[in-house]
């Protein structure tokens, strides 16, 4: 995606499966450093601080992709909007 550069998401224009995937990789990441971390304060911090309220966004985003695939976010002309509004009255 960027590079490596972990800016990249704010420097142009990335898509929600880009920063997706970083912050996949994030989450990735620190779970790693959480299993090899010889401190189990700061693993049991870094866990809850981080990892869970990741693995929430992570989710929520997954789901806001998996109604995007099912069309739920469908671009519909303002005029087929209003119509469809106008039929059930």
């Amino acid at each position: 995606m960027g590079g490596g550069d972990p800016f990249y998401i704010f420097n142009g224009m990335a898509t929600l499966k880009e920063i997706y995937n970083e912050l996949e990789t994030l989450y990735e990441d620190l779970d790693g450093y959480v299993e090899e971390v010889d401190n189990a304060d700061l693993a049991s911090d870094v866990t809850g601080n981080a990892l869970i309220p990741l693995s929430k966004v992570l989710s929520a985003i997954d789901s806001i992709l998996d109604d995007e695939a099912a069309g739920v976010y469908d671009m519909y002309g303002e005029d087929d909007l209003y119509e469809e509004e106008e039929d059930l009255w």
